[in-house]
């Protein structure tokens, strides 16, 4: 009876033994699969600054050798000249040499000037190193600057106006009111002076107004 027990006892000892190896084994193999992402980001950049860029107050003068303004206001004449500089700021930031994100650019330009200026072939504009010219051409040029002669051009993220290619990047507006037209002296004198005598005044005035706005 003893015996019995005892061969029972061994056999049952012996099943728990597979038993626990079955599911030990089970626990060391088995399918496996992972997956992971990650990102990060920085703020587009822009790049464009209006700090101290556009600046035409001394385009013109109230005094200049031998020309005098009586109540400070600016002034033209014969023999005299000026001009003012005026830039649009991009600062490249490292690598990035243009703004991330698509743009609209434009230089806008409210002129006005009277047809005595503008058909006196003395009086005469410039932008930059081009040659002397007139007063349209002038507007005309400066509206150009944009890459469009609308004013008004779409550019693609890290594309910039070839105007306004980096920081140091400037324009300069020039004028000039010759004191004698060697071809014909006395027919010039003669308009500048009717210019000069004139009851009402005759003048002309000039704002620049450039802006980049992101396109949504």
């Amino acid at each position: 009876m003893k015996k019995m027990k005892s061969v029972r006892a061994a056999v049952t000892m012996t099943i728990a033994t597979l038993l626990t190896t079955c599911l030990i084994g089970g626990s060391l193999g088995r399918y496996t699969t992972i997956t992971s992402s990650a990102d990060n980001s920085h703020i587009a950049y822009w790049g464009f600054s209006s700090a101290n860029s556009i600046s035409l107050e001394d385009l013109f003068s109230d005094e200049y050798e031998n020309v005098k303004s009586q109540d400070g206001t600016d002034v033209i004449a014969p023999g005299t000249s000026g001009q003012s500089t005026f830039a649009f700021i991009f600062d490249r930031n490292g690598s990035i040499t243009a703004p991330e994100v698509a743009y609209t650019f434009a230089v806008s330009v409210e002129a006005s000037c009277d047809d005595e200026i503008k058909n006196n072939s003395n009086i005469q504009f410039k932008l930059d190193n081009g040659a002397y010219g007139t007063w349209d051409q002038l507007v005309a040029s400066l509206k150009a600057l944009s890459g469009s002669s609308s004013g008004t051009k779409v550019y693609a993220a890290g594309e910039l106006p070839a105007a306004f290619s980096n920081a140091s990047t400037t324009h300069t507006i020039s004028w000039q009111w010759l004191f004698t037209d060697t071809a014909n002296p006395a027919v010039q004198d003669a308009k500048d002076t009717a210019m000069g005598n004139a009851t009402s005044p005759i003048g002309c005035s000039l704002a620049i107004t450039i802006s980049a706005v992101q396109i949504e």
